[in-house]
This record gives C-alpha cells, structure tokens and sequence, in this order.
C-alpha cells in the first residue's frame, strides 16, 4: 500500500494539512483511522486537520462505513468544487484553455487555432479566455486559485530573476517578453509560466497515470518535441528551468538537412508545420493533428516513413533517459493522436530491445499519458492547485521565496 507520511516536526501543520488532503484526494473516500495509517499521524491530530479542511470546503463528510465492532465510522472525500483553477495552452498555432475543478475534471474548455500570434494579440486573447471561462461556471476571479499557462521550451528567466521568459525560438519577435507579468496585471490573480512539457507531466503526476509512480520521464509531442521529468514524487525543472528540453538535441548535419536559419537537432523532424508541409508537398491534406489520424488509418506512406525515423529518434533519447534517470515509467502524450503515439511505441518496442545490453535492470513501462490532446492544458491548469495543495518538500520551508502558502480557502487572493 503507498504511503504519504506526515511529520511530527515543529512548524509541519500545514505540511500535514496538505498530507491529509492528499490522501484523501487519491485513496478516498477514508475514515479518519484510515487516514492516520496512510499517513502515520495519530487520530487525534488527523481529526483536527480534517475539521480544517471540511471548515474550508475542501472535503466533506461521505458515507458512513462500518469497521469492526464499533459503530460505523463516516469518511472523508474530496469536495471537487473545493477549488478551481485555471490552464491556457498557448503554441505557435492554438491555444487552449480549460478550467478544471479540484478532481481535474475539465468544466469549462476553450479551442482557438491560431497562427503565431503577436506578443500584444496573444496577451489579449489569454486575458479573454480565462475571463470567458469564469464566466461560463459563474466564478469570480477571487474563487479561482490561479492561472497556468503553457508555452514551448526552452525557457529563460528575466534579468531580476522573478520571471520565466517566453522561448523567442518559438515564437519570434518575442524576445524578453514578460507574459505571466502581463497577464498577472491584468487579471489580478496569481499566474504561473511553465514550458508545456514539464506541466504535462505535472498534470500525469497530479491526476493521471502516475499518481502512484514517484520516478518517470514525459515525452510531450505539441507544434515539437519536448520532454518533462517527475523525481521522487516532484517536478524536476533543473539549474535553468529546462530540465528535459531533449528537442534541442544537436543532431550531425548527415542526418538531418538545416531548416531554416536552425542548425540539425532533434526537433525539426518532430516539428508538425515541417511534417504538414511535406506532406502536403505529396498531395495529402495535412493541416492538423487529426488529419495525421487520417492518414495514417489510410496507410500514408510519407507519414509511414515519418514515424520510423522518428522511433529510431526516440530509441536513442530513450536509452539515455533509461540509463541515465532509470524511471519507472516512460509517458508518451501531447497533441498527437492516440493512434500515432501507440504507433511510435510499438516501433520503440521493436527496437530497444536490440539495443540493450543485457547486464541493465529491469526497463521502465512505456506508457500512453492519459489526458490526450489537452495534455499541457490540463497540466498547466494542475500548477496553481499543485502549489497550493500538494505535500512539497518546500512546504516544510519556515521562510525563503519559495514558501509555499497556506492551504486553506484563502489562498487565491493572497497569492501573487
């Protein structure tokens, strides 16, 4: 059985509020002497927090349960409409926005296909969305816990440090500009920037298959490839912030021709405006995500061809992650169909076997991640839940700026 250990240390309260939170969350409903075994604190003090929580609309009290001899007992559960957040997807050709509850169902979802969009027209159709999606569930912006958003790797902080940079590779012409500034400005709520691989794999971590795995790597297809990593139960971002931003791997020019101004890496074969240009160059009608769908149930030989080459891609960057992080899992989501994603697994399956040398443990699972297209969306939308709920290591932290808040109904307006 997992355990989310609490702590008896000094200053650990709301470390164990969010423990407490936690396991209801993903073993619920629970008795309160349940909850004290997942967790290792006594009943007295679980039933203290969970009248915290139920005061803060967090959980609630569900069915009654019988244990033993004793009179039944009532459990706790999660109340999904305890919290709400906010998640916008933005890529050089869609935005999507979702606004999810506490379960991480979406309640509220916005589709915008766009093509590269400028800093100041991007910045009002993000302020528009979210606004729209309170208004559609009649929420007020002091009832959301904030807003995520997502935007392509790699990433860079500003001069003073305070601020993620949007990737001026990505989107050009936006070199140092402030997005999540901005949009904090405008919609006076707490705004956080992450590359949308990284919040994907949150997202797989906090609501999706890997709620019970502490270790594994996300390989995020979107307009590119990008890569997001989960250590013992965490997001790990490393020194810059780009931990797992395996697209810019430098590739030799042999083996892939220039684009562009960009020297060969792995991301231009994963680049979807590339691969719809060569295959509208054969007579296909590519445009979208779902068109590859098409083709490829139509047996699309140029589409055929694109895949093969990019499982011999992935093999290689999937022998160094199995060697160098030795995951649990490796996730494989994004914008890509199903269909195209199981299709690339199955190449890898073929081929990483060869590959191996049979002194390696055990290999991780290769995994299809469970949210589909509207991965980044709903990872992004996972960040201000996550910092506001999740059992973080920083929690435990008395001061510093990386102190997390209290976890309580308050929250969303102290934020910022």
């Amino acid at each position: 059985m997992s355990m989310l250990t609490g702590t008896n240390l000094v200053y650990t309260k709301q470390y164990n509020l969010r423990i407490v939170h936690e396991v209801i969350r993903v073993f619920g409903p629970l008795s309160r002497s349940d909850i004290a075994r997942h967790t290792e604190l006594t009943v007295q003090t679980v039933s203290n927090l969970t009248k915290e929580l139920i005061a803060s609309g967090l959980v609630y009290e569900a069915e009654r349960r019988q244990e033993g001899r004793g009179a039944p007992s009532t459990t706790l559960a999660l109340n999904p409409g305890g919290a709400h957040a906010i998640g916008l997807d933005l890529d050089r050709d869609h935005l999507t926005g979702v606004l999810v509850d506490l379960s991480g169902t979406a309640r509220q979802r916005i589709h915008v296909e766009l093509d590269f969009p400028t800093p100041a027209e991007a910045l009002e159709l993000l302020v528009e969305t979210a606004n729209t999606l309170m208004e559609r569930q009649q929420l007020r912006p002091e009832e959301v816990s904030g807003v995520g958003i997502g935007v392509p790797g790699p990433m860079h902080l500003s001069e003073d440090g305070r601020d993620y940079m949007v990737n001026p590779r990505a989107f050009p012409g936006w070199h140092d500009i402030p997005l999540a500034g901005w949009v904090r400005e405008r919609l006076s709520m707490p705004v956080f920037l992450e590359n949308n691989a990284t919040a994907a794999a949150v997202g797989e971590r906090w609501y999706g298959g890997g709620q019970q795995i502490k270790t594994f790597f996300y390989f995020y297809f979107g307009s590119g490839l990008g890569g997001g990593l989960v250590m013992n139960g965490q997001p790990y971002e490393g020194f810059t912030g780009n931990a797992g931003e395996l697209g810019y791997m430098p590739l030799a020019a042999s083996r892939e021709a220039r684009w562009g101004d960009d020297k060969p890496h792995v991301g231009l074969h994963f680049n979807l405006p590339r691969l719809y240009e060569k295959l509208r160059a054969d007579g296909a009608c590519a445009r979208t995500p779902e068109d590859l769908e098409r083709l490829l149930c139509e047996g699309n030989p140029r589409l055929l061809e694109w895949m093969d080459i990019a499982a011999r891609h992935l093999s290689g960057l999937a022998l160094a992650i199995e060697y160098l992080i030795d995951p649990e899992a490796i996730f494989f989501g994004g914008r890509l169909p199903d269909r195209i994603l199981e299709g690339l697994m199955g190449r890898l399956g073929e081929r990483l076997p060869k590959r191996r040398l049979g002194e390696k443990p055990p290999t991780p699972a290769y995994l299809l991640a469970t949210a589909g297209a509207d991965a980044a969306a709903l990872g992004v939308a996972t960040l201000p839940i996550y910092e506001s709920f999740a059992p973080a290591p920083h929690v435990l932290l008395k001061q510093g700026r990386n102190q997390a808040p209290a976890l309580n109904a308050s929250w969303a307006v102290a934020g910022g």
